[in-house]
């Protein structure tokens, strides 16, 4: 894995959530982990979206959601406060404390992440949706979901597939063995 030679930032309270595709399921796997962990640990839950310098030019192809535009200096990080349908919303509506998207150019991954996790009480679990923090994290779990809507891997999943700690298919079956695992785990703790 490329690190750029830098160490990767030890994010040992953070599970981190990544896609082989476009709506594969990580927001919905990031609320059934808040429904089941809110009550115990404070849930904060990062939204990270890496941006690459192509102009105009959508990496999700068309004239794109205007994500990318505006983006002032190498990162920005923005409380979400709103009530919708957004991710970002819906994570903030099923109980996480806090929720943040956090655009950034690639070049910058470390230093947002850096910043964002500066705003994470120390006791708390953090979710991140993102193939690309893999690159300069090494969360405390990182699942991969695969996608079930395109047989084509995102170049981002990629370069960081092999770091996977578990890949799931995208189903709610797998996404409820992740849970009761988890569940598992923390009993067998105390």
């Amino acid at each position: 894995m490329s690190t750029e030679n830098t160490t990767l930032l030890q994010a040992r309270h953070m599970i981190l959530i990544g896609a082989t595709g476009r709506n594969s399921g990580k927001t919905t796997l990031a609320l059934q982990i808040i429904h089941a962990f809110k009550d115990e640990i404070p849930v904060i839950a990062f939204k990270l979206i890496t941006i690459r310098n192509h102009g105009d030019i959508c990496p999700r192809g068309d004239q794109g959601c205007g994500i990318c535009h505006g983006l002032k200096g190498s990162f920005d990080i923005t409380p979400e406060t709103g009530n919708g349908t957004k991710d970002t919303m819906l994570l903030k509506k099923a109980g996480a404390k806090e929720v943040y998207l956090i655009r950034a150019y690639k070049e910058n991954l470390r230093e947002a992440l850096e910043e964002a996790l500066k705003l994470v009480p120390e006791n708390a679990l953090v979710l991140c949706e993102s193939n690309s923090v893999r690159l300069v994290a090494d969360p405390a779990l990182f699942v991969m979901i695969e996608s079930s809507a395109s047989s084509s891997i995102k170049p981002t999943a990629e370069a960081v597939m092999e770091y996977a700690d578990v890949i799931l298919p995208q189903d709610e079956d797998s996404f409820a063995w992740l849970l009761n695992s988890f569940k598992e785990k923390g009993k067998s703790s105390h």
